[in-house]
């Protein structure tokens, strides 16, 4: 099974433990990851407003070199496939800009005529591999674990960019960390915002916002957590400590990667999945999915 891989910013840098988790975890399920080196960033909300062309021409770019692989293409950011999803529903319905597009990839020999399929991590466990195949492969099961899913926003919402996902009553983490040999946590804050795009103008907001998501986690019996987003991860574990001197209060909550749940359950060591580049010691969760 072959796909595309764009891992985005965040992957690379302030989490690069997110894509060589990626990479070892898609190697067990199979799946052949082509990554696309030389795509760029999709770009932030930002650049949408002021240079909208611009913005749809960096991820048309990430589109049509996938295209040119002829393989679909997978994520492992929220935001990055909102983005992407944004850019191809604009590139089909609006022929003029299309056209702008193209003149633009033609300066690098690409065009792009649609075709590529966009998938996050999540739904290629879902869609691609499929649950009862993944039941299957799972060798260690992660018994005694609880675990809080923390979706974010931009994977649930705005709904009409998701078939997949009922952005109102997301279930699908959930249902993955049970396969795994886990047990979900319900808690409020789940599928609600952990404030990554407000840190730049003003931390208080997402260190505020995000405390409560991971405070609830936690009274409601949660001994992880797990996202499917990198800007996610950076909010609830990197900017954990600051979280805690806010509250006046120890959370002590370690943050997994999507594909690092899946790879402790797979039989992947803690060092394959990097667990040592967490904010928040992570290494622990393998031996106390155990109990």
């Amino acid at each position: 099974m072959k796909f595309a891989y764009y891992p985005g910013c965040s992957a690379r840098s302030t989490c690069a433990e997110l894509n060589e988790a990626t990479h070892n975890v898609a190697i067990r399920l199979g799946l052949e990851l082509t990554q696309l080196d030389s795509a760029t960033c999709t770009g932030a909300r930002e650049l949408r407003a002021i240079d909208p062309v611009g913005f749809y021409t960096l991820n048309i770019r990430i589109l049509a070199l996938a295209e040119r692989e002829g393989l679909p293409l997978m994520t492992i950011c929220n935001t990055c496939t909102l983005n992407l999803l944004d850019a191809h529903a604009a590139f089909i319905s609006e022929p003029e800009l299309a056209e702008k597009i193209n003149e633009r990839l033609a300066e690098e020999g690409l065009r792009y005529s649609g075709r590529t399929r966009i998938s996050h991590f999540l739904w290629v466990l879902y869609e691609d591999i499929g649950m009862d195949r993944l039941r299957e492969m799972v060798v260690a099961p992660l018994t005694g674990l609880t675990v809080a899913a923390f979706y974010g926003c931009h994977i649930t919402r705005p709904p009409g960019r998701y078939g997949f996902v009922d952005s109102r009553n997301n279930i699908a983490l959930e249902r993955l960390a049970e396969i795994l040999g886990c047990r979900p946590i319900d808690y409020s804050g789940r599928t609600e915002c952990c404030g990554f795009h407000t840190a730049a103008h003003d931390e208080r907001v997402a260190i505020k916002l995000t405390g409560q998501h991971i405070k609830s986690a936690k009274s409601n019996g949660a001994k992880a957590m797990v996202t499917p987003c990198p800007l996610c991860h950076t909010v609830l574990d990197g900017f954990q400590k600051e979280i805690e001197k806010d509250m006046g209060e120890k959370l002590d909550m370690p943050v997994l990667h999507l594909p690092q749940l899946v790879g402790l359950a797979l039989g992947l060591t803690p060092e394959e999945l990097r667990l040592d580049h967490h904010m928040v010691k992570a290494q622990a969760i393998a031996p106390l999915s155990q109990v």
